[in-house]
C-alpha cells in the first residue's frame, strides 16, 4: 500500500511538472513573445518582422489560445469538443512549425542572448510552442475514446490546413517579392511585367520597407527562396518604388506598427540625409516660424533686389538641418547671405563650390553653426542651415537676390517673387510670407488682391501683403510694374573694379525666326495626368506649318533598352490627340527621351528646339553623363526649354546645371497660358524683350530721357552673365576664370557658393574670408531713408551757415 501510494505521488508530481512545462512552453512563452514584439518591435527593427500584418497577429495569437484550451481539456481529463480541440491543436502545431523554421537563423544568437536577462528565450518561443503542442496532442489522444482517437489521427491534414493558412497570409508579401525580382530585371519586357504585377497584387507596405535596410523584412519563405540567388538591393527597390508610385520612398515615412497595425507617421524622427543635397520628407518638429520678403525695384532700369529673411524653429529633442530648394526670379542670382548668430548679423564667404561645400560639411560634423547656399539648376538654389537648436531653438538667415525684370513690352515689367520649391520643414500654424516691395515710382497691384499700395515717404511707393505658401508660387506671386517706355538703356559704375569701368544694359527685342521643328518631350508620370488637357489645348495654338514631334517619357524604362525610341510626328492637333491617348502612371524615366530628342534636334540645330514639359524629378533612374556630354560638346546646338508643372526638386536639371543651352521657362500664370506664351515666341508669332549687358571702359552716357543710371545690382547681373559665358566657352581655364568672377562679385553660381561659419577660426581653417559688411547689397528701411534726408538737410544748412558768417563779419 505504501509503495502504491508513493508511486501515485510520483506520477502526480510528474504530471504536475508536465502540465507546468507544457503550459509554460505552449502558452506563457508564446504570449510573452507576442506582447514583447508588439510593444517593442525588437525583432522587426533588428532582424525581420515576424508579424507584419494584422492577419499575422491573429495567426500567432491563435497558438497560445489553442494550446491553453487543449491544456485545460487534458488537465480535466475530458474529451468534450474533442474534434474541435484536435483541429485547433493541429493548426497551432503547423503555425508553430512555420515560425520555428523562420527563427532557425536566430537560434545561435538566442543562446548567447540567454546571458542577458533571458531575452534569448523569445526566439526560442516557436520551438517551445511546437514541442508543447506535440506533447499536448499526445496527451489528448491518451485520454480520448477509441472513436475520437481515429479522428485525432489526421495530423497531416491539420498541418496541411495550417500551412495553407500561413501561405494565404504570406501571399501578398510573397507576390510582392516576386514582382520586385521581375521589376529589377535587365529586360525591359520583364521589367514592365514586374511593374504591372506589383500594381495589380503588390503589397505597398512591404515594398516601402524594402526601400530601407534589410531590417523589417517579412517572413515569407517562398518569396525569400525565390529571390535568394539574386536579391533586390535597396537602391533597386527605391527605383522600383518611384516607377510604381511616382514619388520617392523617403517622402513616405517607413511604417511604424501601432497595436498590430502598420501606420505611417507624418514626419521623420531622424534625418538620414543631414548635410547632403537630398530633400526628402518633413523632419519632426522643424518648422518655418517666420518669413518676410523686402524688395526694391527700379522698373525703368529693369532691376530688382529682394531680401528674403527666414526663421526656422525646432521643437524636437535633437538638432536638425533645414533644407530647401528656392526658385529664384528668372535670371536671378543670390548676391548676399546672412546668418544671425548670438543676435549679430554675420555675412557669408563666397568661394568655389567645392570649397564652401567642404567647409559646410566639416562644420556640420562638428555640430556648429553654418549656412550654405549653392545652385541646384537654372534659377534655383539649395539652402542648407544647421543646426537649428532643439527644444524651441531658432535659426535666422537672409538671402539677397538680384534679378532682372521680365518685360511684357517696353512699358510693363514683371517681378516673379522667389518661392519654395521643396522643403524638409513644415510651416508653423498661421505663418505667412510677409511681402513689402518698394520703388521710387508708383506701383500698381494690377488686380493682385494679395497686395495693397502704400506710400511710406516722399517719392517712396510700396506694395505690401501677406501670402500663403501656395499663393507665393502661383500667379499671385507675380508683381506687375509700370516703366518709362522711352528708356532703353541703364548704366552704373562698376564698384567692383578700380579702373572706372561701366556696366551698361540695353533692351533688345528679339523676334525668333519661325522654327521648322519642335520636339516635344512629355513626362508621363502619374502626377502629370491632370496637366495633359492644358498641354493639348496649348498645342492647338501652334501654326500648322510647324513640324511637331512627340516623345513620351514612359515609366518602364523602355527607352533605355532601345525599345520605343521613335517620335510621333504630325500636326499640333494630331500630336494633341496622341497625347490624350497616353497613359500616365508611376514615375517616368525622362532621360532616354531627352537623349533621343537631342538627337532629333541636332539634325537641324538652327531650326529645331526641344520643349520638355515635366513634373518634379526627385530621383535619377540612370546616369546623366551621356546627356550632359552631348550638350557640352555641342554648346551651339539646339536649345532645351524646360517647363516644370509643379513644385518639387528636379535632379535632372540640377545635374545639368551650368549648361547655357538649357533654359528654364518661368511659371507666371496657368500651365496653358505659359505654354501658349512659349509656343508663340518659338513660332515667331510673339516677340520677346531681352536685356543685353556689357562691361566697358567709357565715360558715363550723356543725360538723356532714354538713359537711366541705376544701382550696383546691374554689375552683379552682368557678372552672372559673364560666369555663364565662361562656363559655356569650355576654354582650358574657363571654369577658373568663372569662379574668380563669381567670387569677386559675391555671387552664387554653378561654380561658386556662399557659406556662413560660426567663427573666424573656422573661416581660416577652410581658407575662406567673409565679405566686408560694407560691400553687401542692402535695402534701406523707410525710416533710414528719412533719417538720411534729415541729416543731409542739416549738413547743407551748416555748410550754408559757415559760408554766410564770414560775409556778415566783413560787412561789420
Amino acid at each position: 500500500m505504501i509503495e502504491q501510494a508513493q508511486e501515485n505521488d510520483s506520477k502526480h508530481r510528474r504530471g504536475f511538472a508536465f502540465n507546468a512545462l507544457t503550459l509554460l512552453g505552449g502558452v506563457v512563452m508564446p504570449a510573452i513573445s507576442i506582447i514583447v514584439e508588439t510593444t517593442t518591435h525588437m525583432c522587426a527593427e533588428t532582424f525581420f518582422d515576424p508579424i507584419p500584418t494584422t492577419w499575422h497577429v491573429v495567426m500567432v495569437v491563435f497558438v497560445p489560445l489553442a494550446h491553453l484550451q487543449v491544456w485545460l481539456a487534458v488537465r480535466k481529463g475530458t474529451t468534450q469538443r474533442g474534434t474541435l480541440l484536435g483541429l485547433a491543436n493541429a493548426v497551432a502545431v503547423g503555425i508553430s512549425l512555420f515560425y520555428t523554421i523562420v527563427y532557425i537563423p536566430l537560434l545561435p544568437l538566442a543562446f548567447i542572448a540567454l546571458l542577458y536577462a533571458g531575452m534569448g528565450l523569445l526566439p526560442m518561443a516557436p520551438a517551445f510552442a511546437l514541442i508543447s503542442g506535440l506533447f499536448l496532442r499526445r496527451q489528448l489522444r491518451r485520454i480520448a475514446s477509441p472513436v475520437f482517437a481515429v479522428k485525432m489521427s489526421g495530423l497531416a491534414a491539420g498541418l496541411a490546413f495550417a500551412l495553407t493558412l500561413v501561405a494565404l497570409v504570406e501571399l501578398p508579401i510573397t507576390l510582392t517579392r516576386v514582382g520586385l525580382k521581375m521589376a529589377a530585371s535587365a529586360s525591359p519586357e520583364q521589367r514592365m511585367r514586374g511593374l504591372q504585377w506589383l500594381r495589380a497584387v503588390g503589397n505597398r507596405d512591404y515594398l516601402l520597407r524594402a526601400c530601407y535596410e534589410r531590417t523589417g523584412e517579412a517572413t515569407d519563405l517562398i518569396g525569400y527562396l525565390f529571390s535568394l540567388e539574386d536579391p533586390v538591393t535597396t537602391e533597386e527597390a527605391r527605383q522600383i518604388y518611384y516607377r510604381l508610385t511616382g514619388e520617392t520612398f523617403n517622402t513616405r515615412i517607413p511604417p511604424q506598427r501601432l497595436k498590430g497595425h502598420w501606420r505611417p507617421q507624418d514626419t521623420f524622427d531622424f534625418d538620414p540625409d543631414q548635410g547632403g543635397r537630398v530633400i526628402a520628407g518633413k523632419v519632426k518638429g522643424l518648422t518655418l516660424a517666420g518669413s518676410r520678403l523686402d524688395g526694391s525695384v527700379d522698373a525703368d532700369a529693369g532691376l530688382s533686389y529682394v531680401e528674403w529673411t527666414l526663421t526656422f524653429k525646432n521643437n524636437s529633442a535633437m538638432q536638425q538641418e533645414a533644407r530647401a530648394h528656392v526658385q529664384l526670379p528668372p535670371g536671378g542670382v543670390v548676391s548676399r547671405l546672412t546668418l544671425w548668430a548670438n543676435g549679430e548679423e554675420r555675412e557669408a564667404a563666397f568661394a568655389g563650390r567645392a570649397q564652401v561645400e567642404g567647409a559646410y560639411q566639416q562644420v556640420v560634423r562638428q555640430r556648429r553653426d553654418p549656412v550654405l547656399v549653392t545652385t541646384a539648376g537654372r534659377d534655383r538654389v539649395l539652402v542648407q542651415c544647421f543646426p537649428v537648436p532643439p527644444k524651441g531653438g531658432e535659426m535666422k538667415i537672409r538671402l539677397g537676390i538680384a534679378a532682372p525684370l521680365m518685360l511684357e513690352d517696353r512699358s510693363r515689367g514683371m517681378l516673379r517673387l522667389p518661392y519654395l520649391l521643396e522643403r524638409n520643414f513644415r510651416l508653423a500654424e498661421a505663418v505667412t510670407h510677409a511681402v513689402w516691395i518698394e520703388s521710387k515710382k508708383p506701383l500698381d497691384a494690377a488686380g493682385n488682391n494679395r497686395l495693397q499700395p502704400e506710400q511710406p515717404g516722399t517719392n517712396i511707393y510700396a506694395l505690401r501683403g501677406t501670402f500663403l505658401d501656395e499663393d507665393l508660387s502661383g500667379p499671385s506671386g507675380l508683381v506687375l510694374l509700370a516703366r518709362a517706355s522711352e528708356i532703353n538703356e541703364a548704366w552704373t559704375r562698376d564698384s567692383f573694379k578700380k579702373d572706372g569701368e561701366l556696366t551698361r544694359q540695353f533692351i533688345k527685342e528679339r523676334n525668333t525666326p519661325s522654327l521648322a521643328r519642335i520636339i516635344l518631350v512629355v513626362d508621363t508620370s502619374l502626377r502629370m495626368r491632370p496637366h495633359a488637357q492644358a498641354i493639348v489645348a496649348a498645342l492647338k495654338t501652334l501654326p500648322s506649318n510647324v513640324e511637331t514631334k512627340l516623345l513620351l517619357a514612359d515609366g518602364n524604362g523602355a527607352y533605355a533598352e532601345g525599345a520605343s525610341q521613335h517620335a510621333v510626328s504630325g500636326s499640333p492637333q494630331e500630336i494633341g490627340g496622341q497625347l490624350e491617348r497616353a497613359s500616365f502612371e508611376g514615375g517616368a524615366d525622362n532621360v532616354p527621351a531627352l537623349i533621343k530628342a537631342w538627337e532629333l534636334a541636332s539634325e537641324r540645330p538652327d531650326s529645331s528646339v526641344v520643349v520638355w514639359i515635366h513634373g518634379a524629378q526627385p530621383i535619377l533612374l540612370q546616369p546623366l553623363e551621356e546627356l550632359r556630354q552631348r550638350f557640352e560638346r555641342r554648346p551651339d546646338g539646339s536649345t532645351l526649354y524646360a517647363l516644370q508643372t509643379e513644385n518639387g526638386s528636379d535632379r535632372i536639371e540640377e545635374k545639368l546645371d551650368g549648361i547655357a543651352s538649357i533654359e528654364s521657362v518661368p511659371r507666371m500664370n496657368g500651365l496653358q497660358a505659359d505654354l501658349e506664351r512659349l509656343f508663340g515666341q518659338l513660332s515667331g508669332q510673339r516677340g520677346r524683350m531681352e536685356f543685353v549687358r556689357i562691361s566697358e571702359k567709357s565715360q558715363p552716357p550723356a543725360n538723356s530721357p532714354n538713359v537711366k543710371e541705376t544701382s550696383a545690382h546691374l554689375s552683379r547681373l552682368w557678372a552672372n552673365d559673364e560666369v555663364g559665358q565662361l562656363i559655356a566657352a569650355r576654354e582650358k581655364d574657363g571654369v577658373d576664370k568663372a569662379m574668380k568672377v563669381a567670387t569677386e562679385y559675391q555671387l552664387v553660381t554653378p561654380v561658386s557658393g556662399a557659406v556662413v561659419l560660426e567663427t573666424q577660426e573656422q573661416y581660416r581653417q577652410a581658407g575662406l574670408q567673409p565679405v566686408d559688411a560694407g560691400t553687401v547689397p542692402t535695402i534701406p528701411e523707410p525710416e533710414m531713408v528719412m533719417l538720411m534726408a534729415v541729416v543731409m538737410v542739416i549738413f547743407l544748412w551748416m555748410l550754408y551757415r559757415q559760408k554766410m558768417l564770414p560775409r556778415r563779419g566783413a560787412r561789420r
